[in-house]
Parts: C-alpha cells; structure tokens; sequence
C-alpha cells in the first residue's frame, strides 16, 4: 500500500502488512513550487491509514535522499517505531532532527544480512545510484519473495562507494521473485544511463580551459560529484569552497564517513577575497533555481562573501526537477544579465542521472526473473511506460497509485482504495 511515491516523484512512504504487523518502506517528502518558485514541502498523511486499523512496527530506509528520508522528523512523534538503514542514511536524517527520541530508535544495518521483522525478513541489497549507500530490499514474507528497488542504476564505475550486488541479484533470482516493486523514474528511456566516472571526466574537460572562477551547482546529497570537483580542483591548481548549508552539511558527513579522506582542503567563503578568480572552484546549491539558496543570492548581487563577475563560470551539473522550470530560468536570466558564462549538460557530459533506462532495467529483471511488477517512483507516464516495457519482457505487469492496497498472496490483486491526500508543510 503506498502512501506517497506511487502517481508522483517524490513523498515515497510503501506500508508491506502481514498477520497484522506493517512495516514502511521510506519516509520521504515531496515538492511543488508557490508563483515565486520557492518549493514547498509535502508529506503523506499518515491518518487514513491509522484509521483503517493499521500500526507501523518499523521503517525501514533505501537510501538518504530527501524523498525517502524527508518526512521522517515530520511523521516520527505519530509513528514512534524504530527506523532502520545504512549509515550514510542515517547520518543524513540524525543531521536533521533536535528529537532524542527519534535518535534513540535510529538502527544501522548490516548489507546483505537477513533482518527480522515480525514475519518478514529483509535483505538490504546494495546498488548503485547518485548517492553512497542505496539499496534494494529483498522481502521474504508468507512464502513470497518480493524485491522493492528503490532507487538504482547499474554504474560499473561510481567514483564512490560499492557496486551494486549482482551475484547476490542474481542469486535471488534463482530462488524465483514473485512481485518487484519497481522505480519507474527512467523507464521511458531507451539505452543505458551515463556513468559517474565518465562524468567526472566530462567535468574535467569543461573545467580545465576555463579562464576565470568557476562555480558549478548540483544535487547536495550527490557526495560522488563533489568528490569528484575536489579531484578536478587538484588537477587544475584550483581551491575548493563550498556553498550552501546542505553542501556543507553532507561534505561534513562524507568525511565522518570516510568517503573523502584524499579531499582538498577547503577556503571557507569570507578567504575568497583574497584568491585569484582563476584559483577558485565553487561548489555550490541552487541548481533548481530555489530562491534562498546560495546560487540564487549570488544571481541577485546579494552573497554575503562572493560577488560573481562578467567572464566568470557557472556550471549546471544537475538536471532540472519537473516543476522547477520557471524558477531555473529565471536564475540563469539573472546570471547572464550579470554577464556570466553559464555552462550545461547541452555543452558536455557534466551530469548523471541515477535511475535506470530500459538496457538496466532489462539486465535486472533477467537477472531476478520477475512473474510480476508493481510500477511506482514516478508519474504516471513513467509508470505506464514501465508496465510497457515489462510487459514486452514477458512480466504481467501493473501501475498502483497512492492509497491502492494490493493483495501479493497470488498475483497482484487490487483489494481496495483510499484517499491518501499529501499535505503541505513550512519549509524550513
């Protein structure tokens, strides 16, 4: 039964129930944006499930992007159940909340161990995506084996962090999957997605001729990009600084984590000053045009330490969110009546995405051998071209909506329906 995340990206929150013991799988935020194109935050409401009779006993977390961990400081005092995940998730959502309690309940897991959770047994399986530390869950319950994806892509070459698990997949599938719960974000896409290394290469090249300070904006949360700047700093005689709370936030995690052990030194933002613009290299949040952030201020002359000049760089490695398009142009309307020289993935291999096209998703079902797909993570579009594709692959196949509650005793079968509405909350 989802509760978010099924007819929209973003606000992920799946409940799995068996005997009577419910487990969520993620608890995460959703966005639209006000005229201002200032995002607002959503979140599942939780009370129609309540008052349908059912108790959540534990959430268990893919991975610590803010659509599948945002909601968790929001919902926890109604939940109040111990949520578990890989570290760097964790790391994520205890930066994030001033309760004690919710710290308290906070459980690192181990990758490919069986966890117990009344009867299901679950297995975080690593893979690949645009952050460190994403999983797939593997769900054994009532005789079932079910696969939940979450968010992945098959990246021979991630920069950091593992691979994803394909013996283990592979494995799987020979005891036989019954039902995937399937991400649809890039099921309408043909081929394969882009490596993260190759990324960092295209990011190289655009970089290493440029003449004067170079700012490139991207996802926070994408910790392998950033590495990967630091490595392009070094190699071009730059200097490294971060903009942006969340930038910094998540370069402070990766270092307690040990993903940027070899990272530059970073010049804090007031030291600017005193650099040549032809040594700096910023990194920086905004990519989707949200007007408090850093990049924003920086369009508007408004930076507290760094005035961008005519000649200078920016670069958007990052693709724009749908929904984000008005405030985007308006920020890269305000960057080049400043005279600066913007730069995208139109002019080189400079982003990523970390969802999986059709060769991927073909790979993966052949490796776990699917009879049945449930589509979710994406707009209906994407959801009904998932169910195409799986449906030429041979695997019955269909779209669930929020709310839906499907029965997996046998093949999928829609029981029933809620109204499961998304409220809005204050961003803060």
């Amino acid at each position: 039964m989802p509760l978010g995340g099924a007819g929209e990206i973003g606000a992920n929150f799946y409940l799995y129930g068996s005997q009577g013991y419910w487990i969520a799988v993620d608890c995460g935020q959703g966005f639209i944006n006000n005229p201002s194109g200032d995002p607002q935050v959503l979140i599942p409401d939780i009370q129609a499930a309540k008052d349908n009779g059912i108790k959540i006993q534990a959430i268990l977390i893919t991975h610590g992007h803010e659509d599948h961990i945002g909601a968790l400081p929001h919902l926890w005092k109604k939940l109040k159940c111990p949520v578990y995940s890989a570290p760097f998730a964790l790391e994520l959502i205890a930066s994030r909340i001033k309760d004690k309690r919710l710290l308290s309940q906070l459980h690192s897991i181990e990758p490919l161990k069986t966890n117990q959770f009344g009867p299901f047994s679950v297995e975080w399986i690593p893979v690949t995506h645009s952050i460190p530390e994403a999983n797939g869950l593997f769900i054994q319950v009532a005789g079932r084996n079910l696969y939940h994806t979450g968010d992945w892509k098959l990246d021979p070459a991630p920069v950091l962090g593992k691979t994803t698990a394909t013996q283990r997949l592979q494995a799987i599938g020979k005891q036989g999957i019954d039902v995937i719960i399937g991400d649809s974000t890039n099921a309408p896409l043909t081929g394969h997605s882009e490596s993260e290394t190759r990324v960092q290469k295209g990011l190289l090249d655009m970089i290493r001729p440029l003449p004067n300070r170079v700012l490139v904006t991207c996802f926070a949360s994408n910790l392998a990009r950033i590495y990967s700047l630091g490595k392009i700093a070094q190699q071009t005689k730059r200097q490294v600084t971060l903009l942006g709370r969340s930038m910094q936030r998540i370069h402070g995690i990766g270092k307690k984590l040990d993903y940027l052990n070899d990272f530059p030194e970073l010049v804090a933002a007031q030291e600017l000053g005193y650099l040549p613009r032809h040594e700096q290299l910023i990194i920086c949040t905004g990519s989707q045009g949200e007007p408090k952030a850093a990049l924003a201020r920086l369009a508007e002359g408004k930076h507290q330490f760094l005035e961008l000049e005519a000649g200078d760089h920016v670069i958007f490695s990052s693709k724009t969110i749908p929904g984000n398009e008005e405030a985007v142009e308006r920020l890269t309307e305000q960057l080049a009546a400043r005279g600066i020289q913007l730069l995208t993935d139109e002019d080189g291999l400079i982003h990523a995405s970390g969802h999986p096209a059709q060769d991927e998703i073909k790979q993966l079902y052949e490796w776990l051998r699917p009879k049945h797909l449930l589509a979710m993570h994406g707009e209906d579009y994407h959801q009904d071209a998932h169910c195409d594709f799986a449906k030429s692959l041979d695997i019955n196949s269909k779209s669930v909506k929020d709310g839906e509650i499907y029965d997996l005793s046998a093949a999928p079968r829609l029981m029933d329906a809620i109204d499961i509405p998304l409220i809005q909350i204050e961003n803060r």
